[in-house]
């Protein structure tokens, strides 16, 4: 655009005059800085609001290289910008508006709105800025952008917790839910830091895909009735830094806490279940075992009362009369069990009351004897006739000892699968003291395999074991833990795994009561 210079000669030169004024007027009141340059970038005007906004006095600033107004790398290519126009007219910037950073006197960047333009004047070429602070328009664009984001990973997580619930609400969990729970959580989780996810339950692990594991990591802890039992983890491919970064890292462990939440209460209700079931299944082996015992007694008796006869009528040193004798040994040993079974059968409706520790260590091995010959477990008995009753259910203690002993056989045959001399299991007890007062403690110690470290935590959850699936049912150690419990006792294990294990029972001997004597052997077989 060509501006003729004012004539002052003309008609409308007062004007023109008056306009010129007017026009500068505006300018210096303009809420937006205004700054002109000359062809080579030298600033010859700026406005106030452009004074204010930059920092500089008008006399700081006019005369030098309008770059002083802009930050690195803007501050370096302008010369350039201006050469490349000079030489070959074509327009960037020019006639154009864009966004780009100023820089104040005191060094701070701040982005600018700029729309520059051209303007020939007496033969000379000039170009106006007109410059806007949109500090607080990018802020609220940025804050915007951020809700926005927010917003959507909170719809992602929404969506992975609401197909983790429907995926685990049936309460049948397998491996293929697993591998879909990390799929679905790390769809939730990924971006450009993280570079997997994975989850170990139960000994298996379970990654995304794609994974690389790295150093840096987020993890939520998956707990069942107080016991660990897994772990979800989200790597990432750098160490968080910034308040981004944190609550980047915030969000990622909400998620994870909340998944974990969701697989430890479904595992836990799963297992209620099950031992719902299982403990109506044992109820009724319960009421079975009580009626096929009342069955047994009126034969076994009829047994007994003919060997009894035939006891009357043989010789004293005759084979017959072993026979006789041998058959009514068994039968009364039959007798016993039977007895013990419907004694097991009536437990839950036993009250307390004093009982003998070796009689109660005498039932069970009558119940189990057979099992350890079987097994040639060389058994050693050391529990005292003269140790005080103790106020009990006797019953219920029968089942603990026999549960500990059952386990013992199982970890003595996996490490000595034959006869072996090694293959021993002790049974002790003695009274001890401690501040509540004396207690009864009994151990049953073999030197088995031993408790791997891995189980250890566990041993005492429902429904865990080590033996395979017709080997046991995982009720054992938690039903004696709960019986010891209900006596206001304590049971602990210890273990060196591959040389054997020691489970203790400290069981509180409350109102005593002295022993009755007698001459009944002790056995140590």
């Amino acid at each position: 655009m060509e501006v003729q210079p004012l004539n002052p000669s003309s008609a409308f030169s007062a004007v023109d005059a008056e306009q010129g004024h007017w026009t500068l007027a505006a300018v210096e009141t303009a809420v937006d800085a205004i700054i002109t340059i000359d062809e080579m970038g030298s600033v010859e005007y700026l406005n106030p609001a452009a004074q204010r906004m930059f920092g500089f006095a008008k006399d700081e600033i006019v005369g030098k290289n309008v770059n002083i107004l802009m930050p690195a790398p803007y501050r370096e290519r302008h010369d350039g910008y201006l050469k490349n126009y000079r030489d070959t007219g074509i327009r960037k910037i020019i006639g154009i508006g864009r966004e780009v950073m100023g820089r104040r006197k005191d060094g701070t960047a701040f982005p600018i709105s700029l729309a520059v333009s051209e303007v020939h004047f007496a033969g000379r070429r000039i170009f106006t800025g007109v410059i806007h602070d949109i500090s607080e328009r990018r802020r609220a664009q940025e804050e915007k952008d951020h809700l926005l984001h927010q917003l959507n990973r909170r719809n992602r997580e929404l969506s992975c917790l609401y197909r983790v619930g429907e995926l685990v609400r049936p309460g049948d969990i397998s491996p293929d839910i697993y591998r879909k729970v990390v799929d679905y959580t790390h769809a939730a989780i990924a971006n450009a830091t993280v570079s997997g996810t994975q989850l170990t339950i139960e000994g298996e692990v379970y990654v995304s895909e794609p994974f690389q594991q790295t150093p840096w990591f987020v993890s939520a802890p998956i707990t069942v009735l107080g016991g660990l039992r897994g772990l979800l983890e989200v790597f990432l491919l750098e160490h968080p830094s910034g308040q981004d970064g944190r609550e980047a890292i915030d969000g990622k462990q909400n998620l994870l806490n909340a998944v974990a939440r969701g697989l430890a209460e479904a595992m836990e209700r799963t297992e209620a279940e099950a031992k719902v079931i299982h403990a109506s299944k044992l109820a009724s082996i319960g009421e079975l075992a009580a009626g096929v015992g009342h069955e047994i007694n009126n034969p076994i008796n009829g047994i007994i009362n003919c060997a009894d006869l035939l006891l009357k009528q043989v010789e004293p040193d005759s084979k017959a009369r072993q026979f006789a004798e041998l058959i009514r040994s068994e039968a009364d040993r039959i007798a016993v069990i039977v007895q013990n079974l419907l004694t097991f059968s009536r437990q839950d409706k036993q009250q307390f009351s004093a009982a003998r520790p070796c009689d109660i260590v005498d039932v069970v091995l009558n119940l189990c004897g057979k099992r350890l010959a079987k097994s040639h477990v060389q058994l050693d008995v050391n529990v005292p006739d003269a140790l005080p009753r103790i106020n009990c259910r006797s019953e219920q203690l029968q089942q603990v000892l026999m549960n500990l002993i059952i386990n013992a056989v199982h970890s003595l045959d996996e490490r000595y699968p034959g006869a072996d001399p090694g293959k021993t299991l002790r049974i002790e007890a003695e009274q001890v003291p401690s501040p509540d007062g004396p207690m009864l403690r009994l151990i049953v110690r073999d030197n088995g395999t031993g408790i791997a470290p891995e189980h250890a935590g566990r041993i005492f959850d429902p429904f865990f074991t080590t033996k395979g699936r017709d080997k046991g049912t995982g009720l054992g150690l938690a039903i004696s833990d709960g019986i010891v419990k209900a006596h206001n006792g304590t049971i602990i294990a210890t273990s060196k795994y591959g040389q054997g294990a020691a489970f203790r029972v400290d069981l509180p001997m409350g109102g005593a009561v002295a022993p009755t004597p007698t001459s009944k052997p002790r056995r140590n077989d």
